[in-house]
């Protein structure tokens, strides 16, 4: 019998020994991603929310091992004192999973509006150009207004084409360039959304499952399985029967 459980004691070390390297990968690992804070930042959120949902298996199976190596040896009181810290945490990591699915919709919802709003300004940028250059009276405010929507090849020196001309020129060429514009962030921000709503749906569903991990390792490790308890009982009658047997055979040497 004790024999049986040496071999059970030491692999149960050694899965208690593995379950704390897969935590360990995990805490450094996350502690890379987070540094440095950035919190005003909703693209390093997502980077760390990325960080924290991509490697969750490693302490989801460390837990698992860590229980599992206690049902194998429940006589350590260093793996029963590890499976409380998991029973401890695993509501914590289940509840921060579960949280993830809404900060990941709101933070990709920040960085898809960021986004549009730079091209809005660039947009109204080289709108307000164009306005310049379409009121424009004299040679200076003409320049004004070229240098506000980016042209930077104009000649330098007076001009000896009429402003009209000039604005007419600039104007004209100027118009489908604001017309591919709109075209571009309107499709590109749709594209966005499209993309925002299949990777919140993917994303989300992970979490959840994690969460949904997590959660089951808060209702695992308190009593022994059903198969382990009657593997036991069945152990325990196997070893009143060899008693009986052993004192049926004294009282028989005994009989005169």
């Amino acid at each position: 019998m004790g024999a049986s459980l040496g071999p059970r004691k030491d692999l149960a070390s050694a899965l208690d020994r593995v379950a704390f390297v897969l935590i360990g990968i995990y805490i450094v690992l996350f502690i890379a991603a987070v540094l440095p804070p950035r919190f005003s930042d909703p693209k390093w959120l997502i980077m760390v929310l990325d960080a924290i949902r991509g490697i969750a298996f490693l302490p989801l199976i460390g837990g698992a091992l860590i229980l599992l190596a206690n049902q194998m040896d429940r006589q350590s009181t260093i793996i029963s004192k590890h499976r409380r810290w998991v029973r401890k945490i695993a509501p914590l990591a289940a509840l921060g999973f579960f949280l993830i699915i809404p900060l990941q919709g709101l933070s990709s919802y920040r960085v898809l509006s960021e986004s549009r709003a730079e091209a809005a300004q660039k947009l109204s940028a080289l709108t307000r150009g164009i306005g310049m250059i379409r009121t424009a009276q004299d040679e200076t405010a003409l320049r004004l207004g070229i240098n506000a929507v980016g042209i930077r090849n104009v000649p330098q020196g007076k001009l000896i084409v009429p402003i009209a001309t000039v604005k007419e020129k600039i104007l004209s060429q100027l118009a489908p360039q604001i017309l591919k514009l709109q075209n571009e962030i309107n499709t590109s921000y749709n594209r966005a959304w499209q993309n925002l709503i299949f990777q919140w749906l993917r994303d989300s569903a992970l979490a959840f499952l994690y969460g949904y991990g997590f959660s089951g390792l808060t209702k695992a490790g308190d009593r022994p399985s059903e198969m382990a308890s009657s593997a036991i009982g069945i152990g325990h009658e196997m070893a009143r029967r060899l008693e009986d047997e052993d004192e049926d055979e004294d009282q028989e040497f005994l009989v005169p």
